[in-house]
């Protein structure tokens, strides 16, 4: 007896010099940050416990850096509070003049854009069944489109031109579809030394494509391609090699030129295959500028205000519950730049970017943000110049968490190896479904913030914001994965 009690002490006392000689989480936490490539870089760290609020990590906490994608936990949280769960974009279609018995419409028919970027080619073709059952076979005056609801800057202050031509990157418009951009397919031709197969999706004239690819034996490896739009012009051009008898590959994803042409455009193209006679002549009912050629219409609020006007179908957009998620998952720039703009829109009587930042200002200092450590000129992150810290980020998760649009909020984030921009990260982990969060990332810029679920069932709420660091973005998101992982250890 003498001898397991004796056992048993030793073995509380072995225990109890190993937990004391086990660093803490904040000396862990200090080490993994210590890496060489880290040294002369920025970066900012909170990890918060939700229940208690009680701050476990800081690292330069309150420092502004650049947030990149993140920047969308910002706009979508201000979007649901300020717009609602239930909030829906429209694409209306009118039309003016006598329709005749015969199907013809002696007049012009109206596609209006209301800000929704998640229209498809497939809605339009949606609404052209709706004008060939309201009768109508063939338009004898014009096709024209509106995008006035929003402002008609295309690009956000900022931006890098070099992304001009790619997807990621698309051009703003109230009139959106397909994200205002289309990707590139290739397949080898029969021959070696003929130019590539290419065709766009959606199908279009509206963009000129210059073939420069050349198919190549089937033994020389993968398809080498690539592609670029020409600055401020529909014009692709594609070059490189694949190899014959390789499959279809896509080439890549790059933006249209003036969007809401490109909406009209597949509009002419879907009310045609729905058996309407569309006119080959497309012009704005509202622009800026006037295109070569074209005459303009009269405005908007002159035009609808005459009884002359009918609407004649309505494409309404999922709710804001479910675009949150469409923005966050995927990281979807063109959405939330909208989305901000909208928040202009409803909030300040101006779609533009800066009417919806005065209103998320207000938002955010009603959330308890520190607004001198905040500084915001987009919705998506793709510029340089939106800076916050990373107390603020957890701050603004904190109030989310406990607000009436938690559940919309939380569903919208990427999970841990499972969707969205974290479905290959912390895979096959015992972090794998325990957490959400969204990443941000530019050149010499990643983030990561979100919520986690311990080992114990903590949950905790975090930021790591790095900056101007010397080493690939695979390493700082390793980086991240590895902290993330010893909280879940740990705490």
């Amino acid at each position: 007896m003498q001898k397991q009690g004796a056992a048993l002490l030793l073995a509380w006392f072995c225990l109890s010099l190993a937990l004391a000689q086990q660093p803490s989480l904040s000396q862990e936490l200090d080490r993994l940050l210590s890496v060489e490539w880290l040294k002369y870089a920025s970066c900012g760290v909170v990890v918060r416990d939700m229940q208690t609020g009680e701050t476990l990590y800081a690292r330069d906490a309150e420092r502004m850096l650049i947030p990149a994608s993140c920047t969308k936990l910002i706009t979508t949280a201000a979007a649901l509070h300020l717009l609602g769960d239930n909030y829906r974009f429209h694409t209306q279609i009118w039309m003016r003049g006598r329709l005749d018995a015969q199907g013809v419409l002696h007049g012009d028919l109206i596609l209006q854009g209301g800000g929704d970027a998640t229209l498809t080619f497939s809605d339009l073709k949606a609404l052209a069944q709706k004008v060939h059952a309201a009768g109508v076979r063939k338009v004898e005056g014009l096709l024209l489109y509106d995008d006035s609801w929003l402002d008609a800057e295309r690009y956000g202050f900022g931006w890098n031109i070099d992304d001009e031509p790619f997807g990621y990157q698309a051009q703003m418009s109230a009139l959106c579809v397909e994200r205002n951009a289309v990707r590139l397919y290739a397949r080898p031709a029969e021959q070696v030394g003929e130019p590539a197969r290419l065709r766009l999706d959606p199908p279009t004239d509206y963009l000129q494509v210059v073939n420069l690819t050349r198919t190549v034996e089937r033994d020389s490896g993968g398809a080498r391609l690539s592609a670029t739009r020409e600055h401020a012009r529909n014009r692709l051009v594609a070059s490189g090699t694949i190899p014959l008898g390789a499959e279809e590959t896509l080439v890549g994803r790059y933006a249209v030129e003036n969007p809401p042409r490109f909406a009209a455009t597949l509009f002419r193209d879907a009310l045609r295959e729905a058996g309407v006679a569309a006119p080959d002549r497309i012009a704005p009912l509202v622009s800026d500028w006037q295109l070569e050629g074209e005459a303009l219409a009269e405005p908007q609020s002159k035009q609808m205000a005459s009884s002359e006007w009918r609407m004649v179908a309505i494409h309404l957009s999922p709710p804001m519950r479910e675009m949150v998620a469409l923005i966050n998952k995927p990281s979807d720039n063109l959405l939330a730049e909208i989305v901000l703009k909208a928040v202009g829109k409803e909030k300040r009587g101006h779609g533009n970017t800066a009417a919806g930042l005065e209103a998320v200002r207000e938002f955010l200092q009603g959330a308890g943000l520190e607004m001198g450590a905040c500084h915001l000129v987009d919705g998506s992150g793709l510029s340089r110049m939106n800076a916050v810290s990373a107390e603020n980020l957890v701050r603004l998760l904190l109030f989310m968490a406990r607000s009436p649009h938690a559940e919309a909020y939380g569903n919208s984030l990427p999970v841990f190896g499972i969707d969205g921009t974290l479905r290959n990260r912390l895979r096959d982990t015992p972090v794998q479904g325990n957490g959400s969060a969204k990443t941000g990332s530019l050149y010499r810029v990643s983030a990561i913030a979100g919520y986690l679920t311990t080992r114990s069932g903590r949950k905790l709420v975090f930021a790591i914001l790095m900056n101007h660091y010397n080493a690939p973005a695979s390493d700082a998101r390793a980086l991240q994965d590895q902290i993330i992982r010893l909280l879940w250890e740990r705490l």
